[in-house]
């Protein structure tokens, strides 16, 4: 017979209580599956969207920091999953940036540009990977995105520099 546990799940952002089946609840994992990080990969941080919230269809600049490299940056990537209610969606993509731009060694900034479809909470995870095939830490941020409520939609939110 499976024995039933009940749990809250607090940590994770919302408080939600969860009727688990013979298994145990493994934290607050990744809503996507990112590469595992590489202990000496590169290291991210300072994840941010400006603006801070949108309406769907209106763009947004995702940045963050690389802090440390001993090799060139070749790759960057990004998934999100986006909540609305009860429903869920999920998505990926190569992030489109000048990786020729990042220079290993120096810390630099990495922008690029996120166009959310539809309103709900975006959960966006970003990663890069350098020549050696190391994978960085995984950073996640929450962006909320709001529904354009007039024909036709107002302008995007400025974007601040």
């Amino acid at each position: 017979m499976n024995d039933a546990v009940i749990r809250p799940i607090g940590a994770c952002g919302r408080v939600w209580t969860a009727a688990v089946l013979s298994i145990g609840l493994a934290g607050c994992a990744p809503l996507v599956d990112m590469d595992e990080p590489s202990a000496h990969g590169p290291r991210i941080s300072h994840l941010r969207f400006v603006p801070a919230g949108t309406r769907a269809g209106c763009p947004v600049d995702v940045r963050f920091q690389l802090e440390t490299a001993t090799e060139d940056i070749v790759s960057a990537k990004c998934a999100w999953v986006r909540r609305h209610g009860r429903s869920a969606e999920h998505g990926r993509s190569t992030l489109p940036v000048d990786l020729d731009a990042i220079r290993a060694g120096r810390a630099e900034e990495i922008e690029a540009r996120f166009t959310p479809s539809d309103s709900g909470t975006y959960y966006y995870y970003v990663q890069v990977g350098d020549r050696s095939g190391r994978m960085s830490n995984v950073l996640r941020g929450t962006l909320a995105v709001d529904r354009s409520w007039t024909e036709p939609a107002p302008p995007c939110p400025a974007q601040e520099r």
